[in-house]
């Protein structure tokens, strides 16, 4: 069985080493399906899904329900691209699934989206709230849940391999072990959506809705009647892969004022999107790819206005990320490279010329201002000057220099 073993322990290290920073929300996720493996099997099942629907004419067209999900999904759409641009090429579909007893709806990988009659008109949802569980929706498939699902079944059923190996004697014990171990890794492992996830999709969905002109109140009321329902109703598709919890709505009401004042500034400004959902694909928008949105928080809002300040850190933790920094600057990848600048927390000239740099890639001229001017002033010092450090290098720049450009 040694054989065994030395497999087991390389099927758990290929585990172990698939994971990788979700550049939007800024986790570490495990990746050992791409995100493109992952959107070409759920292009395959909706299509599948929604053949099968439409031979029971179950799948609404053009009527008034329709119409209101296309406008309400189209202006969804055109915030989402704006976050992760590469996402203007998928090919975003939405279908009402004629099911009052179903109170559901999702969107898959690549923008693959359907909601159930028993949501939007058996809830009697808003506009403002349908625009929330849509937003929740989309907001799985841009931080790759998808993917990332797929991903920790592929490593349960590897991790039960390898567990099986090192634990048994022999084939026949290797096979009952393998057994008893899938079961342990279905009940605790392969759940429906983490905790996390979930509450990720709730985040970028109130921002995606308030910044398409939709109340950002809506959020907390929807999660209300879902409750309601899901009470009178004794479970629900929805509640199955949506745990929720009172947490869950005092989370999302804490996100109301920032989010209002995203909805303010949208709800004076909205124009009509382009038709993602119909229009020609050749049309599209063409999305600036340097230069992407990101989410509302705390530390990101200070960045923003130039109030950020760098901490005392680890000279080494910096070195370390150094080459990456380097990389999504040379990349001009502005949004990722303040977040990981900021992720870093060493006050260090070179950093702070970081931040400068990814303000001005991203349009914060003021804030951009503040930390180049930052970061010459540190360039001056004998400890914060990259210059002068025996550990950090520049990466061959001139920081002095550099940060006297506009």
């Amino acid at each position: 069985m040694k054989h065994l073993f030395v497999w087991g322990l390389l099927l758990l290290a290929s585990v172990l080493s698939g994971c990788a920073t979700n550049s939007m929300t800024g986790r570490s996720q495990l990746s050992l399906v791409s995100p493109e493996s992952v959107m070409k099997q759920s292009t395959l099942h909706y299509g599948n899904l929604l053949g099968d629907l439409r031979k029971k004419d179950k799948v609404l067209v053009n009527t008034d329900l329709t119409r209101r999900i296309d406008q309400i999904t189209n202006r969804l759409i055109a915030q989402a691209v704006l976050y992760r641009p590469e996402t203007a090429q998928w090919n975003w579909r939405v279908s009402v699934i004629d099911d009052i007893k179903t109170i559901n709806a999702f969107c898959m990988p690549g923008g693959l989206m359907a909601i159930y009659t028993g949501l939007a008109e058996g809830l009697q949802a808003t506009d403002d709230e349908i625009a929330q569980v849509m937003g929740h929706e989309i907001g799985h498939a841009l931080a790759n849940h998808g993917a990332e699902k797929m991903s920790v079944q592929v490593a349960s059923s590897v991790a039960v391999l390898a567990a099986s190996a090192v634990v048994s004697s022999n084939s026949q014990q290797f096979q009952n072990n393998q057994a008893l171990l899938t079961v342990s890794a279905l009940a605790f492992v392969n759940l429906p959506n983490s905790r996390t996830a979930e509450t990720e999709a709730d985040r970028i969905g109130i921002e995606l809705a308030a910044r398409a002109g939709y109340k950002p109140q809506a959020a907390v009321s929807l999660w209300q009647k879902m409750m309601r329902a899901n009470k009178e109703k004794g479970g629900s598709d929805f509640w199955r892969t949506h745990p929720s919890s009172e947490r869950r709505i005092e989370f999302l009401r804490g996100l109301e004022p920032p989010m209002q004042a995203l909805y303010t500034r949208a709800s004076a400004s909205m124009t009509p999107p382009f038709d993602w959902l119909h229009g020609d694909k050749a049309r599209r928008p063409q999305m600036d790819g340097s230069r992407p949105l990101a989410f509302y928080s705390e530390s990101w809002d200070a960045f923003a206005k130039g109030r950020s300040e760098l901490g005392a850190g680890s000279a080494l933790g910096f070195t370390f990320v150094q080459g990456k920094l380097f990389k999504l600057y040379s990349d001009k990848s502005w949004r990722d490279l303040a977040q990981e600048t900021l992720d870093a927390n060493f006050r260090m000239d070179l950093a702070y010329f970081y931040l400068g740099q990814s303000a001005a890639g991203l349009g914060f001229d003021e804030a951009a201002r503040t930390y180049l001017a930052r970061a010459a002033e540190l360039a001056g010092t004998a400890d914060a000057s990259c210059a002068k450090h025996l550990m950090v290098s520049c990466s061959g720049i001139d920081v002095i220099q550099a940060s006297r450009a506009p």
